[in-house]
């Protein structure tokens, strides 16, 4: 017997989930792929300089962001445009940075080097290189002194 109100079929590789006559595919069934789950343009070049999303789940990336390399991306991280603007208008990420789960990072704005973005944290200024940061406004804690200028 069919109900034609919610099914769950495989369909070329893909697990289908019909409801109300919408079909929403998943590339798995336990949504693992990050692209089912977040907004990542160029995402294969971004893997290859090294960057890591460790838990891949919910992270919008702006098309015209700029991130260096071995940077760690937590969960649900905006790095976004200001509303409204058209041209490039989003964040140039140094190398070797660490934004934590729940940031937002918006507007053109340099991260520099080395730096640390605490959860939580909304980033509308400039980061100097090695800085740690956090809040809303983000605003700078400490310096990191693990890290070789």
């Amino acid at each position: 017997m069919s109900n034609k109100i919610f099914k769950i079929m495989r369909e070329d590789g893909h697990v289908l989930i019909k409801l109300f006559g919408l079909k929403i595919r998943f590339k798995n069934p336990l949504v693992s792929q990050i692209g089912d789950c977040c907004c990542i343009p160029d995402l294969q070049r971004l893997l290859d300089n090294g960057v890591i999303f460790p838990h891949p789940v919910g992270i919008v990336i702006a098309k015209d962001a700029v991130i260096g390399k071995n940077c760690i991306i937590y969960q649900n991280v905006t790095i976004g445009k200001k509303a409204g603007l058209t041209k490039q208008e989003s964040a140039v990420i140094g190398d070797n940075v660490r934004i934590y789960a729940n940031a937002c990072i918006i507007g053109n704005l340099n991260i520099g080097n080395n730096a640390m973005i605490g959860a939580g944290s909304v980033v509308t200024k400039d980061i100097p290189d090695n800085a740690i940061v956090a809040g809303n406004p983000a605003k700078i804690l400490k310096y990191r002194k693990d890290v070789n200028d």
